[in-house]
């Protein structure tokens, strides 16, 4: 049984913010976003991404990887959008995938394997305001996510900080290999 609906939502409103599927046609877009503040991204994946030589092409084989994902039901990512110019993504998958890309490993018996997590970030806007669109995006039609957690690390203050300002209380906290992992949802 997949963990997506057939049909997933090609563009939503919500706040004031659009979610549309990160895919190719978006690299100019996506690209002047990812460089627009290269430390931001840094601390947030928790990584040396992106590198201040990282190029468009590098960036449009991540498009192609994100896209074929989507289109293959292996995870969600859309761009965010602010008076259509792109000023973040959000990243959706099952909550043991999601851990792996942080090259944390976990016994799935120990999760619920329907659990979701997401993480993203932004420019221009508060995280809270991100999370909370987010949250409010993936909680409607069509999908049906039992159980959504926000992903973030101990680095990201603001992201931390959101969480808190919006009752997301319940947390779970994991090492990667370079920062501890923070995992946010409702109680």
């Amino acid at each position: 049984m997949s963990w997506l609906p057939s049909l997933l939502p090609q563009r939503a409103e919500v706040d004031g913010l659009t979610f549309v599927p990160l895919t190719p046609q978006l690299l100019s877009g996506d690209y002047a976003a990812v460089m627009r503040d290269i430390e931001m991204l840094r601390t947030w994946s928790g990584e040396n991404w992106p590198t201040a030589e990282f190029t468009a092409d590098e960036n449009l084989v991540d498009l192609v990887r994100h896209d074929l994902e989507q289109r293959e039901g292996v995870a969600l990512t859309y761009s965010v959008l602010r008076n259509e110019a792109v000023i973040g993504c959000i990243y959706v998958r099952p909550i043991v995938d999601a851990l792996l890309t942080r090259s944390i490993i976990v016994d799935p018996a120990e999760l619920s394997a329907t659990d979701i997590v997401v993480r993203g970030w932004s420019h221009e806007i508060s995280a809270a305001r991100l999370i909370a669109a987010s949250r409010s995006f993936l909680l409607s039609e069509p999908f049906t996510f039992p159980m959504l957690w926000w992903q973030t690390n101990i680095d990201s203050a603001e992201q931390l900080d959101a969480c808190d300002s919006l009752g997301l209380s319940k947390q779970l906290s994991f090492f990667g290999e370079s920062t501890m992992w923070v995992l946010a949802r409702l109680p």
